[in-house]
């Protein structure tokens, strides 16, 4: 395989990881969908790239450096989309600086396209691509000296200075505009993108100017050739990386749920039978499976969501069968075997709502003096989640059934005479 497609393959694999990801959450904003047509549209453009499909596609028509104009295209106009995104996430100002005026849609979409007409009109009287020492196609070098070939390719790479350089300087906005710590990372990440972008249509036209001047330009062709697939690379992996974060971020965050769904099922099972008989009778007719909760990624959110509020619920329902003696006790026996800090805490929740659960089965009347609360749960899913999973932990341990035992027992904690 020729090493320009080795580095091609750097950008090409993530970029249709990237958009299979964004089209599977289908975008319901015009930032997102703009977001997704960039990067759609940049994907096509780079595998369009690779020597095996331009020669592919070559051999399918009979048209020579068939998918270059396509290639090209698609370039230009993803570029003119990334502005779209990137205005879309800019912090309003009360005074816009006068160059935003140029990055409005209608000016930025006019532009692309009558760059994008001039450049399909000359590109058939272009010099033929020739194929490099490594086996890759090569466009760019024919067109040293040659007009039409030199005109397509200004206008191609002015499409994208005109499009990369004011979205860096919009990436650089937000970053100066925002207080989100992430948000500014990702911005400058893509704002070194852009810049990069910037640089490569300077790079390309002076190797076109040189064409004309008669001026030696100092790289090989395949050096010349090399340093821009480098430059492209520096260009979408950082754009591609820094839009990314957040999303890389929704996956862990995802991942985070569903472990909590799998840790809290041991506790959720023992505890939603002590629920009103329509939630129990729901659970039988829609409740969700361990394998469910392993291999189920939609709505993982709601799922731990509703998970936590019926465990709490079901404590509620506990709670009069949870003295003030066992809430005390409970905690000894932790203590006694061996648990400290919030895992002594933990154990002692955890033996509370199986005595308690017990007691429940058994129909057993309520504790003298029930306890006031259990514990409490916050506004944080996530931390309500973890909290509840190092319950269920004790609350199924083997560790504690002596415990248990002892506390299911003990005829002064159940409230009764001694």
């Amino acid at each position: 395989m020729p090493t320009d497609d080795l580095i091609d393959l750097c950008t090409t694999i993530p970029l249709w990881v990237v958009v299979a990801f964004r089209a599977y959450h289908w975008p319901t904003t015009p930032g997102k969908r703009a977001i997704l047509a960039t990067f759609a549209t940049l994907a096509v453009g780079s595998t369009l790239r690779l020597s095996y499909i331009e020669h592919a596609l070559v051999d399918l028509t009979g048209w020579h450096d068939f998918a270059v104009l396509p290639k090209h295209l698609a370039v230009m106009y993803c570029c003119a989309f990334l502005v779209g995104w990137v205005e879309s996430v800019v912090p309003p100002r009360e005074k816009e600086p006068a160059w935003r005026r140029w990055t409005g849609v209608k000016v930025r979409m006019t532009t692309v396209t009558v760059m994008s007409i001039g450049a399909t009109v000359v590109f058939p009287f272009a010099a033929p691509s020739i194929t490099a020492a490594d086996g890759s196609t090569d466009f760019a070098t024919p067109q040293y000296g040659n007009v039409a070939g030199s005109i397509h390719l200004t206008l191609y790479l002015l499409a994208m200075a005109a499009a990369l350089f004011p979205s860096a300087l919009l990436f650089l906005s937000v970053a100066r505009r925002t207080d989100d710590r992430l948000l500014k990372v990702c911005m400058r990440v893509m704002a070194a993108g852009g810049i990069a972008g910037t640089i490569y249509p300077a790079y390309r036209i002076t190797y076109l100017i040189c064409g004309f001047t008669g001026l030696e330009y100092p790289l090989s062709p395949d050096a010349f050739h090399r340093g821009g697939a480098l430059l492209q690379m520096a260009t979408i992996l950082p754009v591609l990386l820094g839009s990314s974060v957040r999303a890389v971020e929704i996956v862990l965050r995802a991942i985070r749920h569903r472990r909590s769904l799998i840790a809290l099922r041991p506790l959720w099972q023992e505890l939603v039978s002590v629920l009103p008989p329509d939630t129990v009778l729901r659970h039988f007719r829609t409740g969700t499976s361990p394998r469910d909760d392993r291999h189920r990624l939609r709505d993982l959110y709601g799922r731990l969501d509703g998970r936590v509020v019926e465990i709490s619920d079901a404590c509620f329902e506990l709670l009069p069968y949870i003295g003030e003696d066992l809430h005390r006790q409970a905690l000894v026996e932790a203590r006694a075997a061996g648990l400290h800090g919030a895992d002594a805490r933990a154990a002692r929740e955890a033996l509370c709502l199986r005595v308690a659960r017990m007691r429940f089965v058994d129909q057993e009347e309520y504790a003298d003096r029930p306890t006031g609360a259990l514990f409490t749960l916050g506004h944080d899913l996530q931390a309500n989640a973890l909290w509840l999973a190092r319950v269920s932990r004790h609350y199924t341990s083997p560790r504690l059934a002596d415990a248990v035992a002892a506390l299911a027992d003990s005829k002064t904690l159940q409230g009764a005479p001694a």
